[in-house]
């Protein structure tokens, strides 16, 4: 008998595939659909994009968490715990590593309840300038990586690829400020265009850029602890969702 496919489809979505995960900025678990065939094809196809895929892999990430879980306000300190939660649930506990053994992660899923106390807000000053910073929700973060993705689209000659590593790399900073002031003057990062977001930050001087990455440090040796088993660190990306392989 011949069925339907939008019937089908649809009761395929009805079918509940569910698991908990555990979210630090709230310090509790929550409900999360599992990953899906065709997202981990999204996952896996910005491999292909060059520099331009590095920020797609981050936007798809979080597009996936948002999608996935129940709740709409997750924030940077939760990607990597939740990413590595779905990701044991999907595919199982062993992953890749670059020498082509495998290891696996069942030891950093009991170790991701241990969080470090986050900041997340911090004023950071040097002379007149001061700058606010934040830890990014997830969806302030793709704010960012769209309006960055939408400027390296014009960028389509081979001598821009320097300029498009630097917009990426400009991008891990810009999404951490709320604002700059200048003595009575505060702009508003999230009113300004990314272009000139990044024009502000490379004036900015060297002492304030030491002091943002600092604030920003806490969260990323958190990711490390989580990523690294037995001295090995996991590489975060698109081959992170490869299929399960035996032990």
């Amino acid at each position: 008998m011949g069925t339907d496919t939008k019937e089908f489809l649809s009761k395929l979505k009805e079918i509940k595939n569910e698991c908990k995960v555990f979210v630090p900025s709230i310090k509790k678990q929550v409900t999360a659909k599992s990953i899906t065939l065709k997202q981990q094809k999204d996952i896996i196809s910005t491999a292909v994009n060059g520099v331009r895929g590095a920020l797609q892999f981050t936007q798809v990430i979080n597009d996936i968490i948002l999608e996935n879980l129940d709740g709409d306000v997750f924030y940077a300190v939760d990607k990597v715990p939740i990413i590595l939660a779905l990701r044991v649930n999907s595919l199982g506990n062993w992953v890749k590593v670059e020498d082509g053994k495998s290891i696996s992660l069942e030891t950093v899923i009991t170790n991701i309840k241990d969080i470090p106390k986050f900041k997340y807000k911090e004023e950071v000053s040097v002379d007149d300038i001061v700058v606010n910073l934040r830890i990014p929700t997830l969806k302030e973060e793709n704010v960012v990586i769209n309006k960055c993705i939408q400027e390296l689209d014009r960028l389509t000659e081979e001598s821009d690829l320097s300029e498009a590593v630097g917009l990426i790399y400009m991008a891990e900073i810009i999404k951490l400020i709320e604002s700059v002031g200048v003595q009575e003057d505060v702009v508003d990062f999230n009113k300004l265009k990314v272009i000139d977001r990044v024009k502000i930050v490379e004036t900015l001087p060297l002492q304030l850029y030491e002091k943002i990455t600092s604030f920003y440090r806490q969260v990323s040796k958190y990711d490390i602890s989580l990523l690294t088993v037995d001295d090995i660190t996991v590489s975060m990306d698109a081959s992170f969702f490869d299929a399960a392989i035996d032990a």
